[in-house]
């Protein structure tokens, strides 16, 4: 036998003590809860509705206590959602102060309740808040007004009565019955301009105009602004009046303070949720996490568990890989994560997919200690509030948000790390970032105020890239660029270095000044030789202590229907250019999402595999993804690295010192992997 010696035995308690320190302090709750967590403490949960009806007459029919045990046991969420109230209007349990669906057999709010509090499970419910078919097809008066005058058969007013008489009384019923919170849904996104009387007398004290204008109108968008104070301030009424009685009740409105709503929070809203449905989950879900992660709440993203063709209505399961990748882009982010299945009618659960549901929350528990980890600063994507307000056809959900969010995918799939920040952050935070980059949006810019920000942290040492056309030229003096004519449309072809992309876009042909830096050639042929003159693809000059640049090519819509990965290489190059030592980078090829966080004292540097056919919009359910290649993960910290783990197997791995660098070599993965530094 091979005798042991004490110092091998030193070095493996000192091995797996640094290990239980790293993990110790980067792990939380892992289920089974031994108490009943608060939404800002929970990681993970399912979401559950079925919107009631007309046709819902044996509500509880097939529901039974033993169901609802079977399923917690088998998941051990630490918090999930019932339906309640949906668009329609009829609430699902016995209520006293609402519509009461048609018939009922069981009470399945107090089953769901009784079962919840047995394994410490928080039980919030799904309430369609604005969107209330039935209150206001019962009471008009309540109703938003539509342009013509008639009242929405749909939407309530935001100064009407359908707060005070319904929405209010009917959240403190559901507080009273001992339910943790609500999740308001039909908010945000279903908010349309109220052409009400009372909307017209503030209008009118706001503009001193009397009559209330149409889209296309010169007062348009101060009407919509009008709206949405209207909608913040219905948000602030409600949660506040349940507040005064019921401080515990933890309450959201479903997308507030989220893409759809680029604002700082000003509302009382406990906690920030939204839920990622259709197709292509996986570059949803990396946009939405981006969104709400710097907004300063506790937040949590849904993923629908099956996809959606809102065409045909077939809803079609998603395969545990598809979940684990929307999952991976939520939790590497920090946020809390959860899984949507329908109810049946009568609000009874599908028992076929529980199996499906335990192995996803066995996933996301594995990764639990990426939960409230924050970015590490590298690259800011600017998601300007004004250039949104501008260009909003609609109070809130209008979808103008096409080409940021396509850039922030080409971004990604460069294996960038990036966060989306809006004005408010900027104003904040501008500094903490080495490079911004001003993605293609928006004709008139980004406004004055936020402009001269930007400028002064450029002079002050800062790096800002501005792509697109219209940026191309908004910026031309700052650049020292001369603009040469209009934008041209055409076959184009970008040449950098051995790289050749070829897209069908817009381009802007600039005349250069002495002092400014070119990359990449702009072709509308394939052959040099057949068309030798050009423009630039790009062009940087140092501006006071930092550097601006701009690409002078509409790349985001190109990119989304053209997806090319010579177009990654030639825009990879740009920000090297600009930012040439980022603190964390990948040195190899493949499919990879890079998300580099921190949580106290260590680094969580997330990769996550984002092969598969999620892009397309033929393919509803795929199950099988290539693994990745090996890898080498670049990170240069202030300090020296004392141990490297790679998550979730919490194995050591090698730190190699470079010089001015570490290296640690990756090995292939699935789906998701991290490492996790100490220093």
């Amino acid at each position: 036998m091979k005798a042991f010696h004490p110092k091998h035995r030193i070095g493996k308690i000192l091995f797996f003590l640094s290990l239980s320190f790293v993990i110790g302090i980067i792990s939380g709750n892992i289920g089974d809860n031994k108490k009943t967590l608060r939404r800002a403490e929970s990681f993970f949960g399912f979401h559950f509705d079925f919107h009631a009806a007309e046709d819902c007459k044996q509500i509880g029919h097939l529901l039974t206590e033993e169901m609802i045990d079977t399923f917690l046991t088998q998941t051990k969420p630490d918090y999930i959602q019932v339906d309640c109230k949906g668009h329609n209007g009829y609430s699902s349990y016995p209520t006293k102060v609402g519509n009461q669906a048609p018939g009922f057999e069981k009470d399945i709010l107090k089953m769901f309740r009784k079962v919840t509090h047995k394994h410490n499970v928080a039980l919030y419910v799904h309430y369609s808040g604005i969107w209330d078919n039935v209150a206001v097809r019962t009471h008009p008066e309540w109703a938003a007004r539509n342009m013509d005058g008639t009242s929405s058969t749909e939407k309530a007013s935001y100064y009407g009565d359908y707060d005070d008489k319904l929405l209010i009384p009917q959240l403190k019923e559901l507080a009273e019955r001992g339910i943790d919170g609500a999740w308001i849904d039909g908010e945000c996104w279903a908010a349309i301009p109220d052409y009400s009387d009372t909307m017209r007398v503030l209008f009118q004290e706001m503009t001193g105009l009397n009559t209330l204008p149409q889209p296309g109108d010169k007062n348009y968008k101060e009407f919509l602004e009008l709206n949405r104070i209207a909608f913040r301030d219905h948000i602030r009424h409600y949660i506040n009046e349940v507040h005064k009685e019921y401080p515990d009740f933890q309450i959201t409105s479903n997308w507030a303070y989220s893409s759809m709503m680029p604002e700082e929070i000003d509302t009382p809203v406990d906690y920030l949720s939204g839920d990622v449905a259709g197709q292509n989950g996986i570059y949803s879900s990396a946009w939405e996490s981006r969104c709400l992660a710097p907004q300063g709440k506790a937040w949590d993203l849904m993923s629908w568990g099956f996809t959606f063709n809102f065409g045909q209505g077939l809803p079609a399961v998603k395969s545990l890989v598809m979940l684990q990748q929307e999952a991976a882009e939520v939790i590497s982010m920090g946020g809390g994560f959860q899984v949507y299945y329908q109810q049946n009618r009568d609000g009874s659960l599908k028992t076929t997919y529980f199996p499906r549901m335990a192995e996803i929350a066995r996933w996301c528990r594995e990764r639990q200690y990426c939960h409230k980890s924050t970015p590490i600063p590298q690259i800011a994507l600017w998601y300007s509030t004004y250039a949104w307000r501008d260009m909003q056809p609609g109070v809130y959900a209008g979808g103008t948000n096409d080409k940021i969010w396509n850039t922030l995918a080409m971004l990604l799939d460069g294996k960038q790390s990036v966060e989306v920040l809006m004005d408010h952050h900027l104003k904040k935070n501008i500094n903490h970032y080495p490079l911004i980059i001003l993605p293609e949006w928006s004709d008139i810019g980004v406004g004055e105020e936020m402009k001269k920000l930007a400028m002064d942290y450029v002079q002050n040492g800062g790096t800002l890239l501005v792509m697109g056309v219209e940026h191309t030229r908004n910026f031309a003096t700052e650049l020292g660029i001369r603009i040469a004519g209009d934008p041209i449309e055409s076959n184009t072809f970008i040449f950098e270095k051995g790289h050749l992309a070829a897209m069908h876009t817009r381009w802007q042909q600039i005349d250069i000044k002495e002092g400014i830096e070119t990359v990449g050639e702009i072709r509308t042929s394939d052959d040099q030789l057949v068309q030798p003159s050009f423009s630039p693809f790009a062009v940087f000059r140092s501006y006071g202590k930092g550097k601006i640049g701009a690409i002078t090519v509409d790349l985001a819509k190109a990119y989304s229907n053209q997806r090319s990965s010579e177009c990654l290489h030639i825009t990879n190059q740009i920000i090297s250019s600009l930012y040439p030592t980022p603190k964390v980078s990948i040195k190899g090829e493949g499919k990879i999402h890079l998300v580099a966080m921190q949580k106290e004292n260590n680094w969580i540097i997330n990769l996550i595999n984002v092969d598969g056919e999620h892009s397309n919009e033929n393919v509803y359910v795929y199950d099988c993804i290539n693994p990745t290649r090996p890898i080498k993960l670049i990170v240069r910290p202030e300090h020296s690295i004392k141990k490297a783990f790679l998550m979730p197997e919490k194995r050591k791995i090698r730190v190699k010192d470079q010089g001015d660098y570490f290296e640690l070599e990756i090995p292939p993965f699935d789906v998701h992997t991290s490492v996790v530094l100490s220093f």
